[in-house]
């Protein structure tokens, strides 16, 4: 049984002609004939009454009809539904990212949803050293990452999508809270810091940035959530090093936040992926996002 002789049996039925339904069909009527004879073959039975002059379905025939039409039904969806897959209409795409590149993965969201919104993205978030294994694991498409997670010399492409910067954060009625930061009033002060194993790259720029100012920081916590950071200092409990991006991401009205000054606090952001792209439902994510990161690329491949 296959489909051309599904569709056969339907216009004979629906037109009770053999002339009618190969007309519909670009066939000849012996064409037509062959293939009803073929699906009653294996069927088991007879779907039509014959005679020179008039063509009648048998009571087999009309039970087994409303079956016909929902295997053809099904199988042109199935059909229409891979041709989407295939041309990148529908499909889904999978995203890991670190918390602090929420802000520019709801902006690459928010855009690629409007041109594909039948496309769905599965979306991860992740610490530091977790996203480490992810991009080892070859686990998902995309990777909203900080760009030295990247590691060397793996099949990665990546552009970058944003810079931020580390700041101190101490409770906002700290007496030091509306004075310029000066690392040597804040020596006895109580540390909160990440645990280094969560992040080891966040926490060796955080000691590198102490070490510049000759600070030793007393730290006195270590958490592996960026919500309990902030928390604690809200709380009064300390101060800390944090990415700003976190201060827009979690609770931190409660906080006082103090750019650095003198010393290299940038972290570079970027959308990498492993190469070749996996499906065409991919390429379309990356056009979206390289249409917003890095328009100039665009254009010069114009």
């Amino acid at each position: 049984m296959d489909i051309t002789q599904l569709k056969c049996f339907i216009a004979v039925a629906q037109t009770l002609s053999f002339t009618e339904a190969a007309r519909r069909n670009g066939m000849t009527q012996p064409g037509i004939s062959h293939h009803i004879n073929e699906l009653e073959k294996q069927v088991g039975t007879r779907l039509f009454i014959r005679s020179n002059r008039s063509v009648e379905m048998t009571a087999a025939g009309k039970e087994f009809l409303p079956y016909a039409v929902d295997i053809v039904k099904t199988a042109e969806k199935a059909v229409f539904r891979l041709r989407q897959v295939e041309s990148g209409a529908v499909g889904h795409v999978s995203v890991s990212a670190v918390s602090t590149s929420s802000a520019i993965v709801s902006k690459c969201l928010s855009a690629f949803y409007k041109k594909h919104p039948n496309i769905l993205v599965d979306i991860s978030f992740t610490s530091g050293n977790a996203q480490m294994f992810t991009l080892s694991e070859n686990k998902f498409d995309f990777y909203f990452v900080l760009l030295d997670y990247i590691p060397a010399g793996r099949t990665f492409d990546y552009i970058v999508t944003h810079e931020d910067h580390l700041v101190v954060i101490m409770p906002k009625d700290h007496p030091c809270a509306n004075e310029p930061l000066d690392f040597n009033k804040l020596k006895d002060e109580p540390f909160i810091t990440f645990d280094e194993s969560e992040g080891p790259a966040l926490y060796a720029q955080i000691m590198n940035i102490c070490k510049f100012y000759g600070y030793t920081p007393q730290i006195v916590n270590r958490y592996d959530r960026a919500e309990a950071v902030l928390l604690s200092v809200g709380a009064g409990l300390g101060i800390s090093i944090i990415p700003r991006a976190l201060c827009d991401v979690f609770y931190a009205d409660n906080v006082a936040i103090k750019p650095i000054t003198g010393v290299d606090t940038k972290r570079t952001y970027v959308l990498a992926w492993r190469t070749p792209l996996r499906s065409p439902t991919s390429e379309l994510f990356l056009e979206t996002a390289k249409a917003l990161f890095s328009p100039e690329d665009d254009s010069e491949k114009a």
